[in-house]
């Protein structure tokens, strides 16, 4: 019998890539319990006065994902109220900062805020908590690409010398669309 001169390869099968999301269940609860947590130092922690500075990082943090998450989704037929809310983050942002510098300055011994600072930081701070949550239902890679984009800019802002608040620049489309983050 004769053999055959060019054997073929055998047969191998090919991975098959699933589009969707690759983050499970358990993880994408774990992550809105997080984002739970954060709200709640807001809600209830930050008007005692009881705050620690890991509690305020994770407060600016909360509102730089927010404004990133405005700033990287379109809003199709509520580009109004989006600025709107935009410019209410930056409120948020300015208010934080005033009782952030008032403790530096050594004004006050804890991190203590006006009733009016603290209004606002909590008003944007449980909208933004809804809608985090809400990102996590429809899109969890998307919304914690965000968090990983915020948190890098905000860091590459600080490593520059920045304090003060600043909003989004053009850099923030570049960093959204790299495919790795800077470990936070």
């Amino acid at each position: 019998m004769s053999t055959n001169k060019k054997p073929r390869k055998p047969y191998k099968p090919r991975p098959v890539r699933l589009t969707g999301s690759f983050y499970s269940q358990a993880d994408i609860t774990e992550i809105k319990s997080i984002i739970n947590d954060m709200g709640l130092v807001v809600e209830v922690t930050l008007p005692r006065g009881d705050v620690t500075q890991d509690h305020m990082v994770q407060i600016e943090d909360l509102l730089n994902w927010g404004g990133m998450m405005l700033f990287d989704r379109s809003w199709k037929g509520q580009e109004k109220e989006a600025a709107e809310f935009t410019n209410r983050q930056i409120k948020a942002l300015y208010a934080l900062a005033a009782i952030v510098d008032r403790k530096k300055s050594g004004k006050a011994s804890r991190y203590i805020g006006t009733a009016e600072e603290l209004d606002t930081i909590r008003e944007v701070c449980s909208e933004i908590v809804l809608l985090l949550k809400e990102g996590m239902d429809i899109s969890p890679e998307r919304t914690v690409k965000e968090f990983l984009a915020a948190r890098q800019l905000a860091r590459e802002k600080i490593n520059e010398g920045v304090r003060d608040v600043f909003e989004l620049p053009g850099r923030a489309r570049a960093i959204l669309n790299q495919r790795h983050f800077k470990r936070p």
